[in-house]
């Protein structure tokens, strides 16, 4: 399978990280939580521990990062999730996580459609994606360096790029509201120069991913 394939090239730690500013966005007190392409289970055995999740669910494609997190979620579910049938009943989660993972999917519409319905209605779901009106892949298309690298925005095995104001619209278009927005920002001393010769007009550019806490319409 081609997609085995190419995440079988990754580095093991591209599996891992328990990205904590995604485990401050989940409500406290929820029983129940699906990790959409959970990698090897760090984010969300964090959460169930640290948050006393009752039921924590994984989704993943790469066979050996799914039999990893096997050892640490309460069940893991292998395979493409634009491909699976989830045989949960509707409303069963109180929150889902997409934590870099809409942009690595053919159809994100659909993958976002086919998870409202197991989001209840008080429930949230939480997804970061990166942000393609980054200065970094802005310049490398001006000077037609366009490459596509390991990891990072233009990470090889993405196959959709937004901006935030596509990324607002996917959420709209597949019947969510936007309920916070946070920002992931390049700071290195360069991006803190470019916003100072600039008076401020390049700090949009600076952001590399947004994170949404969304919940139904």
């Amino acid at each position: 399978m081609n997609d085995q394939k190419l995440y079988k090239e990754k580095n093991v730690a591209y599996f891992s990280g328990t990205r904590p500013e995604i485990i401050s966005l989940v409500p406290r007190g929820i029983k129940k939580l699906l990790d959409v392409g959970c990698g090897n289970g760090d984010l969300a055995y964090v959460a169930k521990t640290s948050l006393a999740i009752q039921e924590v669910v994984g989704v993943e494609l790469y066979k050996p990062a799914a039999e990893v997190a096997r050892t640490k979620l309460d069940r893991v579910i292998e395979g493409n999730i634009e491909e699976l049938a989830l045989h949960f009943p509707d409303g069963h989660f109180d929150c889902i996580v997409c934590a870099d993972v809409l942009e690595h999917t053919k159809d994100p519409w659909l993958v976002l459609r086919k998870l409202r319905r197991c989001l209840n209605d008080e429930g949230v779901l939480i997804a970061s994606i990166p942000n393609l009106r980054h200065i970094d892949p802005i310049l490398m298309i001006l000077f037609d360096r366009f490459e596509y690298e390991e990891s990072g925005i233009l990470d090889k095995t993405h196959l959709r790029f937004f901006s935030l104001r596509t990324m607002r619209k996917m959420f709209d278009e597949t019947g969510y509201k936007i309920l916070t927005e946070w920002t992931n920002r390049s700071r290195s001393w360069k991006f803190k120069l470019l916003n100072l010769f600039s008076l401020g007009l390049m700090r949009p550019f600076s952001v590399y991913q947004y994170i949404f806490v969304v919940n139904k319409k």
